[in-house]
């Protein structure tokens, strides 16, 4: 029965934050109203109340799931290429571009620019997610290619983060070809010091 109860919380929480993505998308944060919230849903505001006591922490929430769910995209792109730098790169990085550009959270979570009403959340928030990102990137470079440079393997994974940044911000081609570019030139970083197995193809 407590399994039950708990799967049932985790389904209501789901659609709460579903709920509340969809509102912020279409209308920002400032305008999201918890009163709305609860009636998208069809519970009552104690229901709400009683998951999230505050519009705050809905805030809260919906920045961790979907930050969450941005670095677990990441991650599944480094894996899937585990014997081949370039590619890898490119599908995390590829993944990240395609995601920020239908996600407009994701896109003021890693630009800290845009929602102004999530501005707390982002200014004090969106350090810690890059952090984590390039922590992430450099214990999968290391582990994957432990023999490249560590000088060269912090400024290839530096490289990357800024150079993905750069193209969310200021897009001037397709995600592809973007993460193809961002791609080639970290791998021609971590090249600096003569690893020819980690060449980018063709």
């Amino acid at each position: 029965m407590a399994r039950f109860r708990e799967t049932v919380r985790t389904l209501l929480r789901e659609r709460l934050l579903d709920a509340a993505f969809d509102a912020v998308a279409e209308r920002g944060f400032d305008k999201l109203r918890m009163a709305h919230l609860a009636g998208a849903v069809g519970v009552s505001r104690q229901t709400l109340y009683s998951e999230f006591p505050s519009k705050e922490a809905v805030g809260e929430a919906l920045f961790q799931r979907e930050l969450e769910r941005c670095l677990l995209g990441i991650q599944q792109g480094l894996d899937a290429h585990r014997d081949d730098l370039r590619a890898a790169v490119e599908a995390a990085v590829g993944f990240t571009l395609t995601l920020a550009g239908r996600n407009p959270l994701i896109k003021a979570m890693l630009t800290s620019t845009g929602e102004d009403g999530l501005l707390p959340y982002l200014t004090t928030r969106s350090a810690a997610a890059f952090e984590t990102a390039t922590a992430m990137a450099d214990a999968y470079v290391t582990e994957a290619w432990p023999e490249v440079d560590p000088v060269a393997r912090e400024l290839a994974v530096d490289a990357a983060v800024r150079l993905t940044t750069s193209h969310i911000v200021q897009a001037s081609a397709s995600p592809e070809e973007s993460a193809r570019r961002v791609a080639d030139t970290v791998v021609r970083v971590a090249l600096s010091t003569g690893h020819e197995s980690l060449a980018p193809r063709g």
